[in-house]
């Protein structure tokens, strides 16, 4: 079942940052959509993963998961 939501994502600084993070989290076939804004340092996701597997992503990607926005 998919969900909806914003991680709040420490290291993006230009919106180069904010591709390379979507582009890693489309990678995975339980991510359907991913909105990722460097501006106010979040990033939307529509997955169907646990925080842990969303977090070892943005890690391998470069960035830091701090927590989510509810």
């Amino acid at each position: 079942m998919l969900k909806k939501e914003t991680f709040l994502i420490s290291g993006m600084q230009c919106s180069g940052c904010s591709g390379s993070l979507k582009r890693a989290l489309l990678q995975s076939d339980s991510v359907q959509e991913v909105i990722a804004d460097h501006e106010t340092g979040t990033a939307e996701v529509h997955h169907s993963l646990s925080y842990k597997e969303i977090s070892e992503i943005v890690e391998r990607a470069g960035f830091h998961v701090t927590g989510t926005r509810k």
